[in-house]
């Protein structure tokens, strides 16, 4: 499955690796009533029994080079039997992912990493320089001391540290790549970044990762987040950015194809779908 789009000149398309089903909301998000979320669920028509996140990854094109944003879950079924279909909707899209010379990743969590080595270990994108920031990559090779980590230190061992030479490290405020610029966005974990295209469209990672929960209760806490103080103040800021000066914006587990816009509402914000 893919959608083809345009980010100012750029040749934009989002392939999708498939939906995750999560936990229900009360498990994720802390502070909010379980009635307030339900009922959040309930008016946006979706089911209360578990959560549904895409996994919509971005390929841009820019000055001759096709770069991939994030790869999915890979060939591991954590979150249900619909994922990893990544390499296929990229053949549907007519791409070759020995093509992609640039794999950039918002953070080292599995459904955003674990496709960058196949079930036999070997590279799916073979050619590719991989993008991230230096604080993630060195949170998980330092073994951090919680059990709710482990799976994502061996994730990163196996994914990433093989390619340890192809690394290259982004910093905050850099345009790294031709129209591509880093913004840090501390809290999911400690190095997550988010990415600029054009000046006025942004990746938004899982700073906020689903709609509308995030977006209706930007205080609560998510279990998922490394920080979770942190991931609250990360986000509440990045939404009012993207809110106040227009930003658009690709969500990485925002409902097929991730496109839209976030609008303040009522003190607090929305996601709207749309181009």
């Amino acid at each position: 499955m893919f959608h083809c789009f345009k980010i100012g000149t750029m040749d934009a398309t989002i392939v999708s690796d498939g939906p995750l089903t999560l936990p229900p909301a009360p498990r994720i998000f802390k502070g909010p009533t379980d009635d307030a979320l339900n009922a959040a669920l309930v008016h946006a028509g979706q089911p209360t029994d578990r959560i549904r996140a895409e996994q919509n990854c971005l390929l841009l094109e820019t000055a001759g080079r096709k770069i991939l944003f994030d790869n999915g879950l890979g060939s591991e079924k954590l979150y249900g039997t619909e994922s990893g279909r990544l390499l296929e909707s990229l053949a549907e899209a007519g791409i070759d992912p020995a093509a992609i010379d640039a794999l950039v990743l918002t953070h080292g969590h599995s459904d955003h990493c674990w496709g960058t080595m196949g079930a036999d270990g070997r590279p799916n994108f073979p050619n590719a320089t991989i993008y991230l920031s230096q604080a993630e990559l060195e949170f998980w090779e330092s073994d951090p001391p919680s059990e709710r980590f482990e799976r994502s230190v061996a994730g990163v061992a196996r994914h990433l540290l093989p390619l340890r030479d192809r690394i290259v490290f982004v910093r905050d405020g850099a345009e790294f790549l031709p129209g591509v610029q880093a913004c840090l966005t501390p809290g999911h974990t400690p190095g997550h970044m988010a990415y600029l295209f054009a000046g006025n469209w942004c990746l938004t990672g899982d700073v906020a990762f689903h709609d509308p929960l995030s977006y209706t209760f930007p205080e609560a806490h998510s279990v998922f987040d490394t920080d979770r103080e942190q991931g609250v103040a990360t986000r509440k800021r990045l939404l009012a950015r993207l809110a106040d000066e227009r930003i658009a914006v690709i969500g990485y587990h925002q409902p097929w194809p991730g496109l839209g816009r976030v609008e303040r509402a009522n003190g607090t914000f929305r996601f709207l779908t749309g181009p």
